[in-house]
């Protein structure tokens, strides 16, 4: 069970090592252990692509959320066009993040201040309402 979701059920975690490929073995694992599965958190949404081909091969249509993560523009585009329903949401891993931390950096070396040893630059939930500010049909991710 999630600390705080008691009606949650965490069936099994394996790290895929951010790769669709493993992913998509992981997947397999459980589709063939679980006989009844809600939901896959993927955690990076080039893992959930592995998830989703998994999912398709297997012909399973109980699993009704797949989250990723990072914002792809594929996702968002999903999400924008409704043309996958497990996939209603997602989350910014922008590469401006690294901005943000040297921006972060900067300042606090100019004032002569020390960085906290955690900082914690928030994302974004990502959803039909707000997909289009977050998708760039341009960019190669």
């Amino acid at each position: 069970m999630l600390k705080g979701s008691p009606d949650i059920k965490l069936l099994d975690a394996k790290y895929a090592n951010w790769n669709r490929d493993d992913a998509f073995k992981v997947t397999q694992d459980y589709l063939t252990r679980f006989t009844s599965i809600d939901a896959i958190w993927a955690a990076d949404d080039d893992m959930a692509v592995g998830v989703l081909k998994a999912i398709s091969q297997a012909k399973r249509d109980d699993i009704k959320i797949v989250f990723g993560g990072a914002g792809a523009k594929d996702m968002v585009k999903t999400i924008m066009d409704g043309k996958d329903k497990r996939i209603g949401a997602d989350v910014s891993y922008s590469p401006k993040f690294i901005y943000d931390a040297i921006k972060l950096t900067a300042e606090a070396r100019l004032k002569g201040e020390k960085l906290p040893a955690t900082t914690i630059i928030p994302s974004v939930l990502i959803t039909k309402e707000n997909a289009k500010d977050f998708y760039h049909p341009n960019s190669p991710f």
